[in-house]
């Protein structure tokens, strides 16, 4: 079996997130390791929403920024709790693209494992929406676990 010393767990609050983060703890603990868990603010697709506001002073882009900071910090903070007292958990917030971004904190931490949940969006509107589990997969160099 496979010695996984550090575990990059994407985290966004979802069901499927939280499961994988299950799968890790059992993981973790077989193998004595860490887990980082990983929440990605895309601040991009979330302004770009905000078309039709006038937003000379950047007030807009600021606030939204510091809301999605708080919210991912929860969610990490919440999720961390639920870890077991004996493994080590890090927790990584991070603002971008969540495809490359995830796989920017695993190199960092020279993962061994990737354990991340599935949308569960479907071959169709994963075509159409774009997908970051599939874009982990295919650019990751390590090993990578998908959850449903």
């Amino acid at each position: 079996m496979a010695q996984y010393k550090n575990i990059i767990v994407p985290t966004d609050g979802s069901v499927n997130s939280k499961r994988a983060v299950e799968h890790a703890v059992i993981i973790a603990q077989a193998s004595k390791a860490a887990v980082t868990l990983v929440y990605v603010a895309n601040i991009v697709s979330v302004i770009s929403n905000f078309d039709h506001i006038p937003n000379s002073s950047g007030y807009v882009t600021e606030q939204v920024a510091m809301d999605m900071e708080k919210e991912g910090k929860a969610v990490l903070a919440d999720f961390a709790k639920n870890i077991p007292d004996n493994i080590e958990v890090n927790s990584v917030f991070e603002v971008g693209s969540p495809g490359p971004a995830i796989l920017s904190v695993a190199k960092k931490n020279n993962a061994d494992l990737i354990v991340m949940g599935s949308r569960g969006l479907g071959p169709i509107k994963g075509l159409f929406m774009g997908s970051v589990s599939s874009y982990v997969v295919t650019h990751s160099t390590c090993p990578v676990m998908i959850v449903k």
